[in-house]
């Protein structure tokens, strides 16, 4: 699906991160300590239905995918063909499904484009259970960390992209500020629990060649598909946006010492 050209970019793109990506996903799952047995679960901003996938062999009641954009479902669905598993075409902000319906829902990185949102959060407790689970995945930028220091017109690349990403009522520092919002939500029993993946390459360890190129792939992939949003609009200019991403490609494959940090959270609570 990743390299087939009879899909869309931002899908073959949703692709891709969903396959690098799965491992560390499934770590979080197993993370949490929930039984999923016999509960129904819901996936907001399901995407391609990776947490569907895996979750697929966890004896789930019923697990719902749901996601605004027609054509990941419809990959969703190609991707996965399981009886207990089914997917809405809808947003978060209007579920089309009873009140009280789910054990759990996941909201995987929703928050950093939606940001803070009262009708949001009134809906996800609308369809859960009493004493039911919100689990929320998502990034936080200022914990993101390099060694060397990135080159400034990489730094200013990323720092247009959290512009444009806020301007679009986002947020690419969100996680720390979920908590309180969860708390004066009325959410319970507020858990948080950091996940850093690390990425270190010695001066005399030689390329890891794999690995180097599935963290541009990445960054390239992603800007490409905000970059005609970032040109049209006048974010940056075509030289300075090419410059940026070159620049980073030179920056991780430099012969010297290079480290790269970065931190989400997984922040779990319980409706009241």
């Amino acid at each position: 699906m990743a390299s087939s050209p009879d899909y869309s970019p931002d899908i073959r793109f949703m692709a891709f991160q969903s396959y690098l990506t799965a491992p560390h996903l499934f770590g979080q799952l197993n993370g949490l300590n929930y039984s999923f047995a016999g509960k129904t679960v819901a996936d907001i901003g399901t995407g391609l239905g990776i947490l569907a996938y895996l979750l697929k062999d966890k004896n789930a009641l019923k697990i719902v995918g749901i996601d605004i954009n027609k054509s990941f479902l419809k990959a969703a669905r190609h991707l996965i063909k399981d009886k207990n598993t089914g997917f809405i075409n809808a947003n978060g902000f209007k579920i089309p499904v009873k009140d009280c319906i789910f054990d759990i829902v996941f909201a995987r990185y929703v928050f950093q484009h939606i940001n803070l949102s009262g009708d949001f959060i009134s809906e996800i407790k609308r369809v859960l259970k009493p004493g039911g689970l919100l689990a929320v995945i998502d990034i936080e930028d200022d914990l993101n960390i390099s060694y060397p220091d990135l080159p400034e017109s990489t730094k200013n690349l990323f720092r247009i992209y959290s512009e444009y990403q806020k301007e679009q009522g986002g947020d690419r520092f969100i996680s720390k500020k979920i908590p309180a919002f969860l708390s004066s939500a009325g959410f319970e029993d507020i858990e948080l629990n950091p996940c850093t993946a690390v990425f270190f390459k010695g001066k005399d360890d030689g390329l890891n060649s794999a690995a180097l190129k599935n963290a541009f792939l990445l960054v390239q992939n992603e800007l490409g598909l905000v970059k005609k949003n970032l040109l049209d609009d006048k974010f940056i200019g075509p030289a300075e946006f090419h410059k940026g991403l070159n620049d980073y490609f030179k920056f991780l494959n430099m012969e010297n010492n290079l480290f790269i940090s970065k931190t989400e959270f997984i922040i779990t609570c319980k409706k009241n």
